[in-house]
């Protein structure tokens, strides 16, 4: 019986069994070589603070009070994002793949994934742990792009995940002037240095946004790319601003706000705040329809079969499915071990 990874409770995963499920007329089958997720999103769903008492009304686009009980899940939580791997069984109607093909795309972490065969991209030459990066490159291309980062910017990039160290990548490709780059883990600062950011900092260590000012000659900078999910780096953003400075606000954060004073900063230099395409449901991205979800991830791809896009070691660690219950205890107890992980099958 094939087995997949599922999240059973609050950093409670377990390696568990289960059922192949039939394709569907345009639907692959793939076995799967890599897998990775997004584990800074899933960890903060453990919290649930977003939502509670609430939900989301698709057609007014307004979450509302509710006292109805979260219907129970239907089966234990996903816990991946992107996938590799080689095609072995084919819709009735598929046309785009053969049998033996190898692509990537959406996928769980789980031994086969069933896929739709227009959401997946021929592997070709790409890296498998750069092909893995396509669903953090999609939020980060969007953070760049919808905060109009331009040739010259000054840049600060706040929670250094997955995502935030594609944005520094992608900004400095952008032609960014200079990149401030901002997060408490030791790891991701140095990769951020690596890969772009002309300065590093840890928001434990004094007044980051005084700091940013005083090395860009006094004044703030352009853009401001919030990516750390809590509301101490969403301040830090606002405050590291010039006046008429945007904020491109895609952490996902939960329970009420505390200590983001509006009648400082961001009143008095009449600030912009953005949330890009790809942090909510159902909208399309700001320059829809010139860029659309295809588009998008077509750049992606195409980005990184020219090495334009490119992200050594950011895949860290690299483990068996097995192992992968104890990558979620270094997520909660060790968090400096682990960027962005990879299951390896």
């Amino acid at each position: 019986m094939p087995r997949r990874l599922g999240v059973l409770g609050p950093f409670d995963v377990a390696v568990i069994d289960y059922d192949e499920r039939p394709l569907g007329p345009h639907q692959v089958r793939v076995r799967t070589e890599w897998a990775s997720g997004k584990h800074g999103t899933t960890t903060a769903m453990f919290d649930g603070g977003a939502f509670r008492g609430h939900r989301f009304d698709q057609e007014m686009r307004l979450f509302v009070e509710s006292d109805e009980p979260e219907a129970p899940a239907a089966e234990p939580g996903r816990t991946g994002t992107s996938g590799v791997g080689t095609v072995v069984e084919l819709g009735p109607e598929v046309t785009r793949w053969q049998a033996g093909d190898c692509v990537f795309g959406p996928m769980d972490v789980r031994e086969s994934n069933v896929c739709h065969e227009d959401r997946l991209w021929e592997l070709g030459d790409i890296d498998p742990t750069l092909a893995l990066l396509v669903e953090p490159a999609y939020v980060a291309i969007h953070c760049v792009r919808e905060s109009n980062v331009r040739f010259g910017d000054q840049v600060v990039i706040v929670g250094l995940g997955a995502l935030g160290c594609l944005a520094v990548r992608m900004a400095a490709a952008s032609g960014a002037e200079r990149i401030f780059a901002v997060d408490p883990l030791p790891s991701r600062r140095e990769w951020a240095a690596e890969q772009g950011a002309d300065h590093v900092f840890d928001p434990a260590e004094g007044d980051i946004a005084l700091e940013i000012h005083r090395l860009n000659g006094g004044t703030g900078v352009s853009v401001a790319i919030e990516l750390s999910g809590v509301y101490a780096g969403l301040s830090t953003a606002i405050r590291s601003l010039r006046v008429g400075g945007t904020v491109c606000s895609a952490g996902f954060y939960q329970r009420e706000a505390h200590d983001l004073w509006l009648g400082r900063e961001w009143h008095h230099n009449r600030l912009t705040m953005i949330v890009p395409h790809g942090c909510g449901w159902g909208h399309p991205p700001r320059d829809y329809p010139v860029w659309d979800e295809q588009r998008a991830n077509d750049t992606i791809v195409s980005m990184m079969r020219q090495g334009k896009l490119t992200a050594p070691g950011l895949i860290r660690p690299i483990v068996s499915l097995d192992e992968m219950p104890e990558v979620f205890r270094l997520i909660r107890e060790e968090p400096d071990r682990v960027i962005k992980f990879a299951v390896r099958f």
